[in-house]
C-alpha cells in the first residue's frame, strides 16, 4: 500500500477508534513512524486531530505515549489537539491533554482559546477542567468576544454561574463593536441567563452598541419577547430607544418582520405606529414595505399605520417596495389602496430594476383591481 493510501486508512480507523489496527500497521513499520506527525489534506490536521476530535483516548494517548507525538501540533488553522477535544466536549481527552502539559490558552485562528471552544458547547465539566488548569476565560478573540460571551450565546446558565464564580469581572467586558454579553443574551432569546446577568452583573439600561442596539431592541427585532418583557420590567429598559440611525425597536421589528413584536409594542406598550425614524422620517410602514414583508404590511396596517405616509423625499411604502424589488409587496400596497402614487412609484421601479418582476408589474397597472 502506498503512503498516500495508507494515511488515508490510518484516518478512517483514528476516526472509527480502531486501537488495535492502527497499532497493527504502525509497529515494526519505520517508515510509516517517521511520517506519523504528517499534516493531512486540506485542512492540515494530524492523526492526532482525528483522535482528539473523536474523543478515542486510547488511540490519543497511544499516539503521544507510543508513537512520540507532539501534542502541540497544529493545522492550518493553527488548531491543537486540545482545541478539537475541547470543541467537541470529549472530557477525559482533555483531562489527558492538560496533564500532560498542553499549553492552555493556545490560539487557533481567530484567536480562538480551548476554553471559548468548549463554551459553544453547554458542557459544564469540560470547561471546569480547563479553569482549573488555569484558562483565562476573559481572554478575547479577534471579535472581541471573550468566553463568557460565547457562553452567554449558547444559554446554559449552569455554565454562566460557575464562570462568575470563578472570575466575577469576567461581565465586564464589550467586544470590538461594543456590544455586552447582554446584548448577546437578548438577541438569542437566553431568558434565564439574562435573569442571571440582570441580577448579579452591573450592566446599565440601554447600553448602546457601536450601532446604537440596546439589548432591548436585541430582543424586539429577534422576536425574543419574553427577553423583552425581562429587560422592561427589571432592567428599565426604554422602548423608544433609538440606533444610530434614528430607529426604534418598532422599526427594527418591522425590518425583521417580527409581527408579534409589533403588536407587543403598539397594543401594549402604547408605541404610536405611525412613529418616524429620524434619520429619513421613515415609518415602520416603510420599513416593512423596502424589506417585502407582505405579512408586515398587513399586520401594520392593523395595528392603525398610515398607508400614505411619506417620508422627507416624498416617498410612500410603495416607493420603498420599488427600491427593493419586491412585486408582490408593491401589488398588496396597490391592492390596498396606494394607485394615487403609481406614478411616482413606477418611476422609481424602472429605474432600481429592468426587466423586472416590478417593473412588468407597472407596465400591467390594468390587471392590478385596489
Amino acid at each position: 500500500m502506498d503512503e498516500e493510501n495508507m494515511f488515508k486508512l490510518l484516518i478512517k480507523l483514528t476516526q472509527d477508534g480502531h486501537m488495535c489496527m492502527i497499532r497493527n500497521i504502525l509497529e515494526g513499520q519505520s517508515e510509516i513512524k517517521k511520517c506519523i506527525n504528517a499534516h493531512l489534506g486540506k485542512s492540515g490536521d494530524t492523526l492526532l486531530h482525528y483522535a482528539a476530535r473523536h474523543g478515542h483516548l486510547d488511540i490519543l494517548m497511544y499516539f503521544v505515549e507510543k508513537m512520540g507525538m507532539d501534542i502541540e501540533l497544529y493545522n492550518n488553522d493553527y488548531k491543537r489537539a486540545l482545541h478539537e477535544a475541547s470543541s467537541m466536549s470529549h472530557r477525559t481527552c482533555v483531562q489527558y491533554l492538560v496533564d500532560k502539559g498542553a499549553i492552555i490558552d493556545c490560539l487557533k485562528k481567530a484567536d480562538w482559546t480551548p476554553l471559548m471552544m468548549a463554551c459553544t458547547r453547554r458542557d459544564l465539566e469540560v470547561i471546569q477542567v480547563l479553569l482549573n488548569h488555569g484558562a483565562n476565560p476573559t481572554l478575547q478573540n479577534k471579535d472581541g468576544w471573550n468566553s463568557f460571551h460565547i457562553a452567554c450565546r449558547e444559554g446554559d446558565a449552569a455554565v454562566i454561574q460557575y464562570l462568575l464564580l470563578v472570575r466575577p469581572e469576567v461581565w465586564r467586558t464589550e467586544s470590538n463593536t461594543r456590544r455586552t454579553p447582554l446584548h448577546t443574551a437578548a438577541m438569542h432569546g437566553c431568558l434565564e441567563v439574562v435573569e442571571i446577568l440582570l441580577k448579579r452583573c452591573a450592566y446599565k439600561p440601554n447600553e448602546r452598541d457601536s450601532c446604537g442596539v440596546t439589548p432591548f431592541m436585541d430582543a424586539v427585532r429577534n422576536g425574543q419577547l419574553a427577553v423583552a418583557k425581562l429587560l422592561l420590567e427589571r432592567h428599565q429598559a426604554s422602548p423608544t430607544a433609538v440606533d444610530i440611525l434614528g430607529a426604534q425597536p418598532l422599526h427594527q421589528a418591522s425590518v425583521t418582520a417580527k409581527d408579534e413584536a409589533l403588536c407587543f409594542l403598539v397594543q401594549d406598550l402604547s408605541i404610536d405606529v405611525n412613529t418616524r425614524a429620524t434619520n429619513l422620517e421613515l415609518t415602520a410602514l416603510h420599513y416593512a414595505a423596502k424589506e417585502g414583508h407582505t405579512n408586515t404590511i398587513k399586520t401594520l396596517l392593523q395595528l392603525g399605520a398610515d398607508l400614505h405616509a411619506k417620508d422627507n423625499k416624498g416617498r410612500s411604502a410603495l416607493h420603498m417596495a420599488c427600491i427593493g424589488q419586491h412585486a408582490a409587496a408593491a401589488r398588496t400596497l396597490l391592492q390596498l389602496g396606494l394607485m394615487d402614487a403609481v406614478d411616482f412609484a413606477g418611476t422609481t421601479a424602472r429605474q432600481y430594476g429592468k426587466k423586472s418582476d416590478i417593473t412588468k408589474l407597472f407596465d400591467s397597472l390594468e390587471e392590478i383591481q385596489p
